[in-house]
Order: C-alpha cells, then structure tokens, then sequence
C-alpha cells in the first residue's frame, strides 16, 4: 500500500466509541502511527527532562491553584464558551486554544502549532476517534500547554487530552469519566488486575469475532501502553483507569450477568491520581456523592459510577 493510501485510510478511522476498532485499527496504520512518533517520543523525553513534575508524590491539592490562576481558567473558560469558531479557536493573544466537541479522525490540530508555550487548552468533549485523541494529546505535551476541562470530559478526552501535559484543571461541576472499549467484537470478562489487587471488569474478543480482529484489538491496546509508557508512574497502571471501589462495585453489578451497558462509566477519584499517572490534576470541586455524578451525567444520557 502507497503512502499516500496509508494515509487515507489512517484519516477515514471511525470513532472506538462507535465500534469501529476493526476498521480503523489495520496494521499500516498502526506501523504509520509509530514511525511518525518516534520523533515526537524523543522530544518528549527531553521535556520531561526537562520540566519537573511538581508534587510527584503527594496527591494535587486545589490550594496549589492560587486565586490568579483559577481566575485565569475561568476567564479561559467563558472565553471558549462564547461565540468562537468550533471544534478548535485561538484567542488573538494565542495564549488560549478552545477544543469543543467530537475528537472526529480526520481532526485538523494544526492550530496547535500557533498555540503560545505554556499556553492553555480549554477542553470539552465526548471523545471520539483514539489515534486524533492521541495526536492532539502529543500536539499539547509538545506546546507544555495546561489543560482546563470543563462540563465534560468522557472516553479518549479523559484517557488521552486530561493526561495529556504536566498539568490539567477540572472546573466544577463537570463530568469526568471513563470506559471500556466498545466494538461489535469485544465481550465483557472479569480479568486479574495487574497491581494484584481486585479482578477488573474489562473486555476482550468475543470467540465468534471475525479472523484477524484479535491482532487488531492486540494494536489497540500497545497504542495504549506506549501512551502511557511516558504518563504513567506505576508500572500497574491500566487503562482506563479503575479504583478498588469501582473495580468492586463493577464486579458486584455486572460480573456474572455475561454483559453490561454500553453507556457505562465511571469517575477516578482524584486521591488516587499521584501515584498513577505524572500529570497534575487539580479538581475545582470532584462530585461529593453518586447523586450529583448523575445529575451531571443526566444530560448526557449516560450511565456513571461514581467513585467515592
């Protein structure tokens, strides 16, 4: 296949969200994917070298944000909620990236690259499509640019554009959550977690899937872990992210009935964040209760956890 070709059908991936992992997920895309990272995995390595991880090992407290700054993220904030070009907008000062809606695959980023140095990128978004998700993620670590979530973050946005710099800010009341992967072949199973702790409620390929599905899920999975190679902390992480509580809870309602909702999520409570992954994430308010998770998740027509 010409390189010109590779990259038609790279660009015309559908959204995982929407069970198109055997589509999109072919081999030449995942080989396209890796050579064209290898340069930006090497800059990546030199800025972390470079600019340290404040707070590496205690959990982010909101009195680390001081006032100017949540100032900041607010103005950012109404700034991105008004009346600007959307999915993607700059502010004349180009110290403000707005991104508002479906991480689509052919997503143009090139408006990152006239993002300011330690810039802001304000965020909301369902997800979408992973390898968009993960360029736009790589385009922000290279710009240092903090992240600003606000009314919703789910799927790839909160996999790949929360963690995707140094640091990351969750306004509140917004709705941060995660899932499992959803595709026509993927079948739901109880799994030993890597940290040894509670069994994980996760999904593999179901054993009437088509033949060469599973190597695609197999390439699924390694763009994962090589995301998360340079983000991680300890090296049990697994994405997406599941606390012993969520891992229980998940267990208890869904372990032994063969399936679960494909709307599904659940939140990861901000406790758990410093030992896990490297990115800063600081929470304006984390939701105090499964009543207030589902009230913010009431408009979006999801089903989510919440994780205490």
């Amino acid at each position: 296949m010409s390189s010109g070709r590779v990259d038609w059908v790279c660009g015309r991936s559908q959204s995982v969200g929407r069970g198109g992992i055997a589509r999109w997920l072919q081999r030449q895309c995942f080989q396209r994917w890796k050579a064209q990272g290898l340069l930006l995995r090497m800059r990546y390595l030199v800025a972390i070298c470079l600019v340290s991880w404040a707070g590496l090992g205690t959990a982010p407290s909101l009195a680390e944000v001081s006032e100017a700054e949540r100032g900041i993220y607010t103005r950012a904030v109404e700034f991105c909620r008004g009346s600007v070009k959307r999915p993607m907008a700059l502010d004349l000062d180009q110290r403000v990236l707005c991104f508002d809606g479906e991480i689509v695959p052919d997503l143009d980023i090139s408006l990152i690259d006239r993002l300011q140095d330690s810039g802001l990128a304000v965020v909301r978004s369902v997800g979408g499509n992973l390898l968009s998700a993960i360029r736009l993620a790589e385009a922000l670590l290279e710009r240092n640019a903090t992240v600003v979530v606000y009314d919703y973050c789910l799927s790839a946005c909160a996999s790949f554009l929360l963690v995707a710099s140094m640091k990351a800010f969750v306004v509140k009341n917004t709705l941060v959550a995660w899932h499992s992967p959803v595709a026509p072949y993927l079948c739901p199973l109880l799994r030993q977690a890597m940290d040894g702790g509670p069994r994980r409620l996760d999904k593999d390929v179901c054993a009437h899937a088509p033949a060469g599905f599973r190597s695609s899920y197999e390439h699924y999975k390694e763009l994962h872990r090589r995301f998360y190679g340079l983000r991680a902390i300890d090296r049990t992480f697994e994405a997406p992210p599941q606390s012993i509580i969520v891992r229980r809870i998940l267990q208890n309602k869904f372990g032994g009935i063969g399936d679960y909702p494909a709307n599904l999520m659940w939140t990861w409570n901000p406790r758990y964040h410093a030992g896990q992954i490297k990115t800063q994430i600081y929470y304006e308010a984390y939701p105090q209760s499964q009543d207030e998770v589902d009230a913010l998740a009431m408009r979006l027509r999801a089903r989510v956890i919440y994780d205490p």
